[in-house]
């Protein structure tokens, strides 16, 4: 465990990089068309057979490096802006998003429904996972390495996105209550399936020399976690919603986000759609082969719900 101060470009609070400027990157003119080759040339194909050698020009390339280098060891979030979705099909602007996305890592199915790309909007039976709800989501991390959102259609109102860097939360903690670091270190018991696994998972752990974040309450049970956990979780939450700290903004029709989901907690705000104005965000889960160095029960979290999903995408 470590309280020293972590010195890092994603150790960032958004006053000091001026809040989504300063993960923004617009596309070029060259880049665009070199994309919508490319778009063209895997037309009709199906995600999962699209890999990096099909999305592949030296304009894109570049791009692209650029990005992974922001996501893996820069600020660990970057916002592409400057696709013109008129110009695209939403099948088509899924494509497009998918190829991007191969330059970053492996695309893994996200629910029973065996969906390689997660369309975010309101479901009338959409309660029970939030991407298919218009509620409030507080800031969190799942479980892939690098995660993404593309904006199709933004609603009537509401929808804000947010970033918070976790490592300038650790900052915080380990400057105001470092004693409250320990017990984020011993973490909190995990299930998923609901009992079927159960491991003590590290909400901050340290794996040669790099320190990341998982910290997910849905699959932790609130009555199994010591009041020295609650405590320190409270406190983590306090500081993740201070507005200094954070990057909140709108992802608008033609920009995609891209972050590490082990630096970075993501939120929403809850949004109304009309008849007329529908929200639509496109999603990516992507592993990274030989990513970041993870506590060993956080990889295997991953590997057992790419499983589960692949297994019953199988069944469906």
């Amino acid at each position: 465990m470590s309280i020293a101060r972590i010195d890092h470009p994603s150790a960032w609070t958004g006053r000091e990089i001026g809040g989504r400027e300063g993960l923004t990157h617009r596309v070029s003119a060259a880049q665009l068309a070199a994309i919508d080759g490319l778009v063209q040339a895997v037309r009709g194909r199906d995600f999962p057979e699209i890999t990096r050698a099909d999305f592949s020009h030296p304009a894109v390339d570049a791009l692209m490096q650029a990005a992974r280098h922001q996501v893996m060891h820069g600020h660990g979030a970057i916002i592409l802006s400057g696709f013109d979705v008129a110009r695209y099909s939403v099948e088509d602007y899924a494509l497009l998003y998918w190829g991007l996305g191969t330059h970053l890592g492996r695309g893994a199915v996200q629910s029973h429904r065996g969906d390689f790309m997660g369309y975010v909007r309101r479901e009338e039976n959409g309660q029970a996972r939030g991407y298919t709800t218009d509620m409030e989501l507080r800031s969190h991390t799942d479980f892939h390495e690098i995660l993404s959102l593309a904006a199709v259609s933004g609603s009537a109102s509401g929808g804000e996105s947010g970033l918070v860097s976790a490592l300038a939360i650790h900052n915080a903690i380990a400057r105001e209550r470092p004693e409250l670091l320990a017990p984020l270190y011993a973490g909190a018991v995990v299930e998923y399936p609901r009992g079927e696994w159960r491991r003590q998972v590290p909400i901050f752990c340290e794996e040669q020399g790099r320190i990341s974040c998982f910290c997910n309450r849905v699959f932790m049970p609130a009555d199994e976690m010591p009041p020295e956990l609650k405590e320190a979780l409270a406190f983590f939450d306090d500081v993740a919603a201070r507005p200094e700290v954070r990057a909140d903004f709108m992802l608008e029709p033609g920009e995609m986000v891209f972050w590490h989901n082990y630096q970075m907690l993501h939120s929403r705000r809850s949004f109304a759609d009309t008849a007329e104005q529908k929200r639509l965000l496109l999603r990516l889960w992507l592993n990274v082969p030989e990513g970041r160095p993870m506590a060993a029960p956080i990889r295997e979290l991953t590997r057992r719900i790419d499983a589960s999903h692949a297994g019953m995408a199988l069944l469906a």
